[in-house]
């Protein structure tokens, strides 16, 4: 089984207004003298230690080329995963798509952690940061603040940029640890043991035979089945008629 999870991260620009003074106020659209540009893309495949970038090119700043890319790789994928991926990533990527004429599939699979915290955990904060921090796992680095995004924007410093790909491409580093702490305590939303052939009683992760943990019913009288990956420390329920198939595989092969 050669499962295809891609992990990736967008750095956008600023939306460039012109207003009378500083404060609370209301800019309306008429006001937008420059708008939101992807900066750059960073991606990786599980597995894989190669985190991959582009950018936008210092001088052009152009996104096409980005969203160009984004495109093929998604399409190669089964799954993309992103932290706040579904309200914000996919949607500039669409959104730049369209702008450059650009063809693309109307949905993905998507994985979003920041869903997955906010629905599973009970935490002060969901930040990809204080996820990291909290389950002590690698941790994003320091991006320099708004002032890195001026530089790159206003100023086009190499410098800068070099930075923020360097930070873009810590922050898939601490996307893929998170999703990777939390996988096993939630649930999961493709099943790759079917997706590659073979019974839906196998781990839907890894694809490994699991184990029997506890049968249950749902109010309605359908017996159902909790297993456990004991490969990936999955876990995941099957109904009756798939636990008997289980069984009877165990059987068959002198599995106890």
């Amino acid at each position: 089984m050669t499962r295809k999870r891609l992990f990736y991260d967008l750095e956008t620009s600023m939306l460039v207004t012109w207003c009378w003074r500083t404060g609370k106020q209301f800019v309306g659209a008429n006001q937008i003298l420059e708008h939101t540009k992807i900066i750059s893309a960073h991606w990786k495949w599980e597995g894989e230690d190669k985190v991959h970038h582009i950018d936008w090119g210092l001088n052009k700043q152009c996104d096409k080329k980005i969203v160009e890319t984004l495109i093929k790789e998604f399409d190669k994928a089964d799954e993309i995963v992103a932290h706040n991926g579904d309200r914000f990533d996919i949607k500039w990527v669409k959104s730049r798509a369209i702008y450059h004429g650009l063809e693309m599939r109307s949905n993905y699979r998507t994985i979003d952690t920041l869903k997955l915290a906010k629905s599973n955990l009970n935490l002060p904060s969901y930040s990809l940061k204080e996820l990291c921090k909290y389950y002590g796992l690698p941790q994003k680095i320091d991006a320099g603040g708004i002032e890195t995004w001026q530089k790159i924007q206003f100023e086009k410093d190499q410098e800068a940029l070099d930075h923020l790909l360097y930070y873009g491409d810590g922050d898939i580093i601490s996307l893929e640890a998170v999703f990777q702490k939390l996988r096993p305590y939630v649930k999961l939303k493709s099943n790759y043991a079917t997706l590659y052939g073979n019974e839906n009683f196998f781990c839907p992760e890894c694809s490994a035979l699991p184990y029997w943990n506890k049968t249950y019913t749902t109010l309605a009288g359908t017996v159902k089945h909790y297993m456990k990956c004991k490969n990936c420390h999955t876990t995941f329920n099957i109904n009756n008629a798939s636990y008997q198939k289980y069984f009877h595989y165990k059987v068959m092969n002198g599995i106890k």
